[in-house]
């Protein structure tokens, strides 16, 4: 009995054996020589790609040449090509890493009197900004402090240079107001606009009175409350029509006011 087992045992492992000798020829039949050069070929392909991305990235990153270290620069006026490289964020930044949205944001948020701002880069580190200035339409004096205001309303510091000064800039002198969003406020700017569109010659500037609005002296140098707001068109034909009338009967007013129309009203006494 004891002899048979030991025959079994034998055969079994010798049958296990002769298996896995079988298996293992199949397996390395699956794969012939040719795929296995195939296989180490594309193996160092791609060991040398990545060999390659890596020194390239290395490169662009240490090289100078793809640091921005100078710009060309578009449209300026009265500021200095540094200033406005400077307020972009540009200097030293990687060309990569450059997003113009976010300068083209920057310089109108660091330099309020840029209207627009465009940003342009190209390999290796070629940019370009090309910016509007706004243009001053009134200087408007608050008890000494100079700010410019554009056609749009929009309130900036005032640097005044003899390149700044224009036969056409207004000067409004008194208390200046604003809007929640820091702009002119929106009736004296209607105003305004409406006064440059009739063609109002103002000399030598306007005054702003808070609760009256804008004060003019007209050519017969009388002061006229023109307030603010739409409608000065009718306020001006309606200052023509009683200005007719007082010097027809050879009356000087020491002011007029026509801020409602329907019911100017003048003194040949008060000051108001």
């Amino acid at each position: 009995m004891k002899k048979s087992r030991r025959r079994k045992r034998k055969s079994t492992r010798r049958f296990e054996t002769a298996s896995a000798l079988v298996l293992g020829r199949a397996r390395i039949r699956q794969l012939p020589a040719a795929t296995r050069a195939s296989v180490r070929w594309i193996r160092g392909l791609l060991l040398l790609v990545a060999f390659v991305v890596l020194v390239g990235a290395l490169w662009l990153t240490v090289d100078d040449r793809f640091y921005i270290y100078r710009t060309e620069i578009v449209g300026l006026g009265r500021l200095s090509p540094d200033e406005v490289f400077q307020a972009s964020g540009l200097p030293g930044l990687h060309v990569l890493w450059v997003r113009s949205a976010e300068c083209e944001a920057r310089l109108l948020n660091t330099l309020p009197t840029l209207e627009s701002a465009q940003v342009a880069c190209r390999l290796p580190a070629r940019c370009t900004i090309t910016v509007t200035e706004r243009q001053p339409r009134l200087v408007w004096n608050e008890d000494g402090q100079l700010w410019w205001v554009d056609a749009q309303g929009v309130v900036f510091p005032a640097e005044i240079t003899a390149q700044d000064t224009s036969p056409d800039a207004w000067s409004v002198r008194g208390p200046l107001p604003r809007g929640e969003d820091g702009e002119l406020d929106e009736r004296v700017r209607v105003a305004l606009a409406e006064l440059w569109a009739a063609g109002v010659d103002i000399s030598p500037e306007l005054y702003y009175v808070p609760g009256r609005g804008l004060i003019l002296t007209d050519e017969r140098n009388w002061r006229v409350i023109v307030g603010q707001g739409p409608g000065m068109d009718r306020r001006l034909q309606v200052l023509e029509t009683l200005a007719a009338d007082l010097e027809a009967r050879s009356l000087t007013p020491r002011f007029v006011d026509v801020r409602f129309a329907d019911a100017p009203y003048y003194s040949l006494v008060n000051d108001w």
